[in-house]
C-alpha cells in the first residue's frame, strides 16, 4: 500500500497564513475578545479558529476529532509566536460551531478569502 501523502505542509501553512493575517487586517476584520457580551474572554484568538478551519477544508477533514488532530499535528506552524497551548478537542469544537463550520459544510468565508483551487 502506498504511503499517504499529506496536503500540509509547514511551508505551506505560514505562506497561507501569513496571507490570511495580511486579508484580516486589510479588511479591518474585527477580532471578537469575548465569548458573548458578558462571557469570559477567549484564551485562542478568532483568527487562529478560522485559520484551523481553512486547514480543514485543505486537507478535507470529516470530523471534529479529525479536525483537531490536523490542529494538533501543526500547532508549532499553525500558532507560530502565540505561545499557547494546543486547544482541546472540545473547545475547538465549540468556536468551529460558532463561526459556522462543520466538517463537510464549510464556513463561507473560506472561498470568500480563498480560490477553490488553492484549497486542492
Amino acid at each position: 500500500m502506498a504511503k499517504k501523502v499529506s496536503k500540509l505542509n509547514p511551508a505551506w501553512i505560514t505562506q497561507t497564513r501569513k496571507y490570511f493575517l495580511e486579508f484580516l487586517q486589510a479588511t479591518k476584520f474585527p477580532h471578537p475578545q469575548r465569548n458573548g457580551a458578558r462571557g469570559s474572554q477567549f484564551v485562542y484568538p478568532e483568527w487562529l479558529i478560522m485559520f484551523i478551519a481553512v486547514l480543514a477544508v485543505k486537507c478535507q477533514v470529516k470530523s471534529y476529532v479529525g479536525i483537531h488532530q490536523v490542529a494538533l499535528r501543526y500547532w508549532s506552524t499553525i500558532a507560530a509566536n502565540l505561545h499557547l497551548p494546543p486547544i482541546s478537542e472540545s473547545q475547538l469544537r465549540e468556536r468551529l460551531k460558532k463561526i459556522r463550520h462543520t466538517p463537510g459544510r464549510p464556513a463561507t468565508f473560506i472561498f470568500q478569502i480563498f480560490p477553490a483551487h488553492y484549497l486542492n
